[in-house]
Parts: C-alpha cells; sequence; structure tokens
C-alpha cells in the first residue's frame, strides 16, 4: 500500500477514492431498488379472501371525450362488486346528458355536479372529497381523467391490496407512443416511481401517484381529510405523509403490468417540463430523510460519472481496469435491477434511453429543482 501511495500523485488516489466510495453507495442504493423487482405484496391476505368490493372515483372537468371514450374502460372492469363515481368538477360544458346515457348501459356508474362559482375557487382536494362522500364503499380507488387502466383486471389487483390494508399504491406509467421523447418521459417516471414504490415496499411510504391510489374512507375521515387545502397538489404525497405513521404497515404495494394505468402524452417535452415542474413543487414539503436519500443518491451518482471520467484521462493505463471494473459493476447492476423492475411494471424497450437518462438525471434533476425556486408554476395555488 505504502509503494502504491508512493508511486501515484495524490490526486489521482483521491479521485479513485471518491470513484470507489460513490461505486459502493450507488450499489446499496440499486441492491435496495432490487426489491421492487421481486416484490409480490405487501400484506399477506387472510386465507379464503374474496376480492372486497370497492368504489373508484374519477375527478372529471369539461372532458366529454373522456366520458364516451375513456370511461367505459372503467365501468367494464373484471371486478365482481364495484361502482364509479364520476366527479364532474365545475365543467362549463354540461356533461349531464352524457353521464345519464352512460349510466343506462352501466347502473353501477354514480355521478355528482360540482357547480362552479366565480367568487369561491377550489382545487381538486375538494372534488375528491365529494367523491368520497358520495361513494357507498368503505375501500376507494382514485384516478383520473388523464389516465386510462391497462387492463380489465386493473381494479380487481388494486382492490386485493385492502385485504388488511388501508393504503393501496399502484404504478403509472406514461401511455407508449413511437419516438424518444416518449421513451425519455417513461425513463423518468420509472425512475421516480422506483424510489417511492422501494419506500413503501419497506414500510417508509411517503407517496403515491395520484392516478392509481386507494385507501379507506375511514382513514380518509379519521385523519381529517386532506392538507395544504390552498395547494393544487398534495393528495397522494402530503396526504400519505400525513398517514404514514399510521398505515405505513398497513400498506399494500400492488405491482403487475396489468395492475398499472397508463397517463396520457398531451404534448412534447415542453409540456412534460412543464408537467415536471408543477408535480415536483410539493417535494420541499416532504420529510428530510426523503428529500436527503434523493439528495445523496443523484450526488454520489454524480461523481461517480464525473470520476469514471476523470480517471479515464487522468489514470495511467495500468489503472484503467479499476476504474472500468468500478464503472462496469455499477452500470451492470443499475441495468439489471431497472430492466426487471420494468418488467414487473409492464414498461418495455427502454433500456438504451435509460442509460442515457441515467447518466443525465443528476443535472436534469438539478435544472428542475432551479426552475421550480426561479419560476414556480401558476398552477400551484388556487
Amino acid at each position: 500500500m505504502k509503494e502504491f501511495i508512493a508511486h501515484y500523485p495524490p490526486y489521482q488516489i483521491l479521485i479513485l477514492l471518491i470513484l470507489a466510495v460513490c461505486t459502493a453507495i450507488q450499489l446499496i442504493y440499486w441492491i435496495r431498488y432490487g426489491r421492487v423487482a421481486v416484490h409480490r405484496h405487501s400484506l399477506r391476505e387472510p386465507e379464503g379472501a374474496t376480492t372486497p368490493p370497492v368504489s373508484v372515483v374519477v375527478v372529471v372537468a369539461d372532458d366529454p371525450v373522456y366520458i364516451t371514450e375513456c370511461l367505459p374502460r372503467l365501468l367494464t372492469q373484471n371486478h365482481p362488486n364495484y361502482e364509479v363515481v364520476v366527479v364532474d368538477d365545475s365543467s362549463e360544458t354540461d356533461l349531464t346528458d352524457e353521464l345519464v346515457l352512460m349510466q343506462a348501459q352501466y347502473p353501477h356508474l354514480r355521478f355528482t355536479t360540482i357547480k362552479a362559482d366565480p367568487v369561491f375557487r377550489h382545487s381538486r382536494k375538494l372534488a375528491l372529497t365529494v367523491g368520497i362522500k358520495a361513494a357507498r364503499y368503505g375501500n376507494i380507488i382514485f384516478t383520473d381523467s388523464d389516465a386510462v387502466p391497462a387492463s380489465d383486471k386493473w381494479l380487481s389487483i388494486m382492490a386485493r391490496g385492502f385485504n388488511g390494508g388501508q393504503l393501496v399504491i399502484g404504478y403509472t406509467g406514461i401511455e407508449r407512443r413511437p419516438g424518444v421523447v416518449n421513451k425519455i418521459m417513461r425513463c423518468q417516471r420509472l425512475t421516480s416511481s422506483i424510489r417511492y414504490l422501494n419506500a413503501a415496499i419497506r414500510g417508509h411510504v411517503y407517496r403515491g401517484i395520484y392516478n392509481n391510489i386507494g385507501y379507506t374512507e375511514r382513514i380518509f375521515f379519521e385523519n381529517k381529510g386532506y392538507t395544504h387545502l390552498r395547494m393544487t397538489l398534495g393528495e397522494d404525497d402530503l396526504f400519505v405523509q400525513k398517514i404514514a405513521p399510521i398505515c405505513s404497515k398497513r400498506t399494500s404495494v400492488m405491482l403487475n403490468p396489468s395492475a398499472a394505468v397508463r397517463q396520457f402524452q398531451w404534448g412534447g417535452l415542453q409540456w412534460w417540463r412543464a408537467e415536471r415542474r408543477y408535480r415536483s413543487a410539493t417535494f420541499d414539503l416532504y420529510p428530510w430523510r426523503v428529500r436527503f436519500s434523493v439528495f445523496i443518491e443523484l450526488f454520489t451518482r454524480l461523481l461517480w460519472l464525473a470520476g469514471s471520467v476523470a480517471l479515464g484521462i487522468l489514470l495511467p493505463p495500468v489503472l484503467w481496469i479499476v476504474a472500468g471494473s468500478l464503472f462496469l459493476l455499477r452500470e451492470l447492476t443499475m441495468l439489471l435491477v431497472v430492466k426487471m423492475i420494468a418488467r414487473r411494471v409492464g414498461e418495455r424497450r427502454l433500456m438504451g434511453v435509460y442509460l442515457i437518462h441515467d447518466w443525465w438525471a443528476p443535472v436534469g434533476e438539478t435544472l428542475l429543482w432551479l426552475a421550480r425556486k426561479l419560476r414556480p408554476s401558476q398552477r400551484l395555488w388556487i
């Protein structure tokens, strides 16, 4: 060891040490994320348990196309006992006629309307609360008009989470479209989902995604409903953090390609940046442990990548094999885990783009944070 230290300049040894430490930290993260790939069900279902009845609450605003084209995918789920509660949230276009016609065909459809008030503005949380109060069943799955189930088995799989669970979390992916832009969106969604799914599986739940999440009516009202009422976000993360001490050990994480929902892609990269800037605004209110864990993962990834490049340039050829081995060890572990998780949630053909996304993510997340601070989304407050 003394000969090694004496033979190489201190800066080369320091860079090599930083690379080794960052590689070790990255391996710890990705080995822990591997639990998502092998996860089956967070809770052991009682012997002989049947699929419990559930209410599906969906908020719709000025979207008659959703009523006619997408709502039938909720109403034709393979579930023996459920209802769909549509909340018409202050639509300027009257959706009543379309909903009445739909109700004649599907008796398990119910709907309620919130009239627009020019003085009193409200967020989606009020519409969700109205839907919860209108629901007949105590187990409630929430989705939104910006997404559709991946299959007709979605509801039956998600509903099983209520067999012993109070909080049910599923996966929401971006709809598949041709092109690299769509794959970038899907990679970013998969990355953020891996973090919160892993935390929920380990008993440290802190969020879900608003269009594929469920909780019981009882836990909602016993904890006095949503927080941050003037904020248009928070129903899928800040509320989850509020109830986490109660239901962290009674959280069901349902991972199955058939139990996913697919969110519509409404635009290109500009739309996606605006959407991420808006949706990530609540991150600054997360528990410090969550924020610190995300920061360390991204920071060590950046140091690992920078250290690998620096060693490739500055190290003598005899030590390239060391730097290259550390680089490949982390890359192969990451790709293996991501591929396994992607298969579990129904993502396909992402690995080539995911590799580039993985390298860019620390810089991209920093730019997203700066954008949130310098130019907050106008949709954030009412």
